[in-house]
């Protein structure tokens, strides 16, 4: 009976990190990859892996078994992407070797994931999960974290979602503390012991989202773009401004309205805020890419067309959020339903008929994209 020892690595670390073409197939071929792989990133568990899965051939090939080895990848884009290009490296590995069992090798991390793509080729008579062997001191556990977060996959997945809790959380309770500061006075003086809880809820959150997007590096990327930008009499500099302006100004009318109306209750908060600035901050983000478009003209002769068919499509959501927005705020009884559903159902066509004609703007200008590849591909 012929085995298959099969090591799995459904993100493609191997070849992402190692730059390495898959499937791979033989015990040499493996043994380059983990090397290549380890010395890319030592700490990658996908390098043991396929050492366990080499090591396991050795001891089968020694016993005197019929046994091929073989490593198979996914795509970084885990879920149905990647599944599907390892079914087809698996395709191609069985189409070659014909074995008739298989034992799975994996770090652990997604084998509920792997397994049944693998068994519904070919019979599994063994599953190894491979474990890297880890110190129990607290300094080791704590670099295990901190490299474990350097990692895109488990910032996207871990780190995001606290970070959004806690900006949430500590935003909206500093927002209170302030609005009771305001409308009562120094009778909200001994709610200030949460005030600090929320400031410090609220940098924590700050701070992981700084590290998650790397924002301190992209500030100082942007203060080198605005040094450019001076220097150079840039046009999209001004109109950066000007938006960055509109945003603060709409941002401060949305509170004095909220303030002004007396309005405690956080969805009614949220709601009347988004009503009062959403076409503002629509308009600060058009000044701000239009400013870009136009200093790419003038700087390389060229706009893309496709600028054009996306703000026609982001115009046509604003007018259906702002028409949800004033039917939810129907619901809850801030506004007459008699005042404001004929501006819904006029706001609801207006984003559809736009959003229409955005479509075939972008269908158009692809069409003409196409036409051009092809007469250059024509005279080439």
């Amino acid at each position: 009976m012929k085995k298959l020892i099969l090591c799995v690595d459904r993100d493609d670390d191997i070849g992402e990190k190692a730059n390495i073409n898959t499937p791979i197939i033989g015990r040499q071929a493996n043994l380059d990859a983990a090397v290549d792989l380890g010395l890319k990133d030592p700490e990658d568990s996908d390098t043991n892996s396929i050492l366990a899965a080499i090591s396991m051939y050795d001891q089968l090939k020694r016993e005197g078994e019929d046994v091929e080895i073989a490593t198979i990848c996914g795509a970084p884009s885990v879920g149905y992407v990647s599944d599907q290009a390892l079914s087809k490296e698996l395709d191609t590995v069985l189409g070659k070797l014909k074995p008739d069992t298989s034992i799975l090798v994996t770090d652990g991390a997604e084998d509920e994931y792997i397994t049944p793509i693998v068994s519904s080729k070919v019979d599994i008579s063994h599953v190894r999960t491979v474990y890297v062997k880890q110190s129990e001191s607290v300094e080791n556990l704590y670099y295990l974290l901190v490299k474990t977060f350097k990692e895109e996959k488990a910032k996207r997945k871990i780190l995001l979602p606290i970070s959004l809790a806690l900006l949430v959380y500590g935003f909206f309770g500093v927002a209170d503390l302030l609005y009771d500061l305001m409308i009562h006075g120094a009778e909200a003086l001994p709610s200030l012991t949460g005030f600090g809880i929320g400031v410090i809820t609220f940098i924590i959150g700050l701070y992981l989202l700084i590290r998650i997007y790397d924002l301190d590096e992209k500030s100082i990327q942007l203060l080198k773009k605005i040094r450019r930008a001076v220097s150079t009499g840039s046009v999209w500099l001004p109109f950066t401004v000007v938006a960055v302006l509109i945003g603060i100004a709409s941002s401060l009318e949305g509170w004095d309205v909220i303030v002004t109306q007396g309005i405690t209750s956080p969805p009614k908060v949220v709601l009347t805020f988004a009503h009062t600035v959403i076409w503002w901050w629509l308009g600060a983000i058009f000044l701000h890419e239009l400013g870009r478009v136009i200093d790419t003209y003038l700087t390389q002769g060229k706009v893309k067309r496709s600028f054009w068919a996306v703000w026609l499509t982001l115009i046509a959501l604003t007018f259906i959020l702002w028409a949800a927005f004033d039917y939810i705020r129907v619901l809850i009884g801030m506004q007459e339903a008699s005042n404001v559903l004929p501006m819904v159902a006029v706001n609801i066509i207006l984003g559809l008929l736009i959003g229409i004609l955005g479509g075939l703007a972008h269908r158009s200008f692809r069409d003409q994209q196409e036409e051009e590849e092809e007469s250059i591909e024509e005279e080439g």
